[in-house]
């Protein structure tokens, strides 16, 4: 009988807590686990915060972490799977991500598919900063490069929730507990004549420049390097240098930057963003946009990443094949990502052609 109360509920967490990976360290409560699932073996990412040796303010940001990613579902968030805690332990297992600056050290240094991405990846936080400020009327309160995780198919979701508040909750902004996160603060923090210019997304706008500064510079090691515009390209630098502006008020809305940027010219306008948004609306688009949209993009898929190509475009291009009306059309980008000529003969095949 009192083995029972006294088991560890940690062993029925669905999951198989493995390894850590680096690249959190003393940047969050959190460490960051490989893990999979119990039978099936899928893999994940479990975050576990130590509640034996964290402080309880430590643990109220963490729990509060889980409570917001339990509820907040959009595609360019952390997706949440499931959450535990014990008297020793507390769980929150996701998709399978690892952090953002352990993926960009591997990706190469420089080049045409680089450029791409990252403007995809900048796209995706931008997009879930609009959701947060604007349909949820929330603020995240800790944007920069620790807070943003890549899943498999190369595409950056936004976590690291642990302060996010309503944007009525007042202009004051949240108390970091780990002091690493401080260079992140946006000046009016300290500046209490700015604070009455605060808006319901300026604090994030402040922090996405902070994380588009490290994106291309690597890790900020203090917020007065934020001037120095290092590898920021032309064509963001207008963009950038209103997020990092001293004046709260004049810092854009998220939504207003996709609506610039997405503009001839701009920097989220280019093949690949252009390619994925065309895949995420592809069921709303006629027959003949599909076969004009299949038709391009096979010599472009060169030049996209490739777990880009195969974790996010192949499966859209599979599921165009088999479910809609696009027909044979699809074959050529499918197999030019699939790269072997024995499986498109067995589709000719398969459709009689």
């Amino acid at each position: 009988m009192w083995s029972f109360f006294s088991r560890d509920p940690s062993k029925d967490f669905p999951f198989d807590v493995g390894e850590p990976i680096p690249g959190l360290e003393d940047k969050s409560v959190w460490s960051l686990h490989k893990a999979k699932k119990k039978g099936s073996g899928e893999e994940v990412s479990v975050f576990v915060f130590d509640v034996k040796n964290g402080s309880e303010t430590q643990l109220d940001v963490a729990k509060a972490a889980v409570k917001r990613l339990k509820t907040l579902r959009h595609p360019s968030i952390l997706t949440y799977l499931d959450s535990l805690e014990s008297e020793k332990v507390l769980y929150m297992a996701t998709e399978y991500v690892e952090p953002l600056e352990t993926h960009l050290t591997q990706l190469s240094k420089e080049g045409h598919q680089r450029e791409l991405y990252l403007a995809w990846g900048i796209f995706q936080i931008t997009r879930a900063l609009s959701f947060l400020n604007n349909d949820g009327n929330l603020r995240h309160n800790n944007v920069c490069m620790s807070s943003v995780f890549v899943n498999s198919a190369g595409e950056w979701k936004l976590g690291g929730l642990e302060y996010v508040a309503g944007a009525s909750e007042g202009t004051g902004l949240p108390i970091k507990i780990l002091p690493v996160l401080e260079k992140y603060d946006a000046p009016e923090k300290c500046d209490s004549s700015k604070q009455r210019f605060v808006t319901k997304c300026s604090t994030d706008m402040w922090g996405l420049g902070c994380l588009i500064w490290e994106a291309f510079n690597g890790p900020l090691p203090q917020q007065a390097q934020l001037k120095d515009l290092g590898n920021i390209p032309k064509q963001l630098s207008t963009v950038y240098c209103e997020l990092v502006g001293a004046n709260p008020s004049s810092r854009p809305n998220p939504a207003d930057i996709i609506t610039r940027c997405r503009k001839l010219g701009g920097y989220f306008k280019n093949d690949l963003v252009d390619t994925l948004l065309f895949l995420e609306e592809i069921q709303i688009k006629d027959k003949g946009e599909k076969n004009r949209f299949f038709s391009a993009i096979t010599p472009q898929l060169d030049n996209f990443p490739e777990n880009v190509c195969r974790h996010k475009i192949l499966p859209q291009l599979i599921t165009a094949f088999e479910y809609g009306d696009a027909g044979s059309v699809v074959l050529m980008p499918m197999f030019k990502v699939r790269g072997t000529a024995l499986q498109l003969v067995k589709a000719q095949q398969y459709m009689h052609i």
